[in-house]
């Protein structure tokens, strides 16, 4: 149910059968990340969602095998990481806290 519907916008494409089959195949590990321009820089260290296409060093560019079977996934937007994260977590399980060096990690 919760691959449904994580993958819900995709649900009337030839490949959503396959892509739920997948993503439900094993184990997953879901986290949960912010930071300065968070979304981009996880999607680089990602890598191209064409693993082909990935730069060495990035988790597909080193480790994806095929575009079908994607070995990682990372919202493509604040608004979209938002409904992802919900799907997985409750509210009581998401820690706030401050790190001691967050003053050096802000553009003044």
């Amino acid at each position: 149910e919760i691959a449904h519907a994580h993958y819900e916008e995709h649900k009337e494409k030839p490949f959503f059968k396959d892509l739920v089959s997948f993503i439900t195949s094993g184990p997953t590990v879901q986290m949960v990340w912010e930071g300065l321009d968070a979304v981009a820089q996880v999607r680089k260290m990602n890598g191209a969602t064409n693993c082909g296409q990935a730069e060495v060093g990035s988790i597909r560019g080193d480790f994806g095998l095929n575009m079908s079977n994607n070995i990682i996934h990372a919202s493509d937007s604040v608004e979209t990481a938002g409904r992802e994260i919900s799907l997985y977590f409750d509210e009581a399980e998401l820690l706030n806290y401050t790190m001691p060096d967050e003053h050096w990690l802000q553009d003044s």
